[in-house]
């Protein structure tokens, strides 16, 4: 009962009104990565066959057909939508970012609900938008804990946001990083076109930190990744 009012609060209210508070926000982001957990048992069912667009005749018509393909999608587009505004100029102003939403405790450590995140991309071979989507809401996630995205001013508005500010832990990142990394390269290999294009995003977030792109090479990604280029 808690969770569904969580639901319907967020539902009914600005997201800046429900990512406003961090707790509150944790709070949401955990009750939707436990949605995506029970959902995504079959994450290549009807919803991942819809290529038309989706007007609201045909979304009810799925909800009857594939109602946790549904849900899957609906907590992978509300996530996506979370860390888009955790990244906003908005969420710096509020003192609510990746870093306190995703982290948690005293040491900032990465929530275990992360994952549900590696579940879709790993189960969700058939369904390019939910492999895409989680893929880059997961890289985003753990890009916020490389020491390099990070300065001076973490250590500051930890001191003075009253622990909203707090510093993730890398260390408790690493493993999901490597992780994501190899479903990267894995997917890299692959000779067809969708299969590749779903690591584009999450291949351009990883990079964008020195971490991601040390890892990114060492695992071989450059060399899969000029291939690609070559054979396209």
């Amino acid at each position: 009962p808690q969770e569904t009012a969580l639901l319907r609060m967020a539902e009914s209210n600005p997201i800046e009104y429900t990512l406003g508070d961090a707790r509150d926000a944790t709070m949401y982001v955990r009750v939707l990565l436990k949605l995506l957990a029970e959902a995504s048992v079959n994450v290549s069912g009807h919803v991942a066959r819809i290529t038309e667009e989706c007007n609201e005749n045909r979304a009810l018509d799925a909800l009857d057909a594939d109602p946790l393909g549904v849900v899957t999608h609906y907590a992978i587009a509300k996530l996506s939508t979370i860390i888009v505004t955790l990244s906003s100029p908005w969420a710096a102003e509020n003192s609510v970012s990746i870093g306190n939403v995703f982290y948690a405790g005293p040491e900032g450590v990465l929530i275990e609900q992360w994952k549900a995140l590696l579940r879709v991309i790993s189960k969700g071979k058939g369904d390019a938008y939910a492999q895409r989507s989680a893929a880059l809401c997961l890289a985003q996630i753990l890009v916020a804990a490389c020491p390099s995205q990070r300065g001076a001013k973490d250590a500051a508005s930890s001191a003075t946001a009253g622990g909203a500010g707090r510093v993730p832990s890398y260390a408790s990142a690493i493993e999901p990083l490597e992780a994501l990394t190899a479903w990267v390269i894995t997917q890299l290999k692959s000779s067809n076109a969708v299969t590749v294009g779903a690591t584009v995003p999450a291949i351009m977030s990883l990079t964008s930190a020195i971490e991601g792109r040390q890892l990114f090479a060492a695992s071989g990604g450059i060399k899969y990744l000029s291939r690609q280029l070559r054979q396209r």
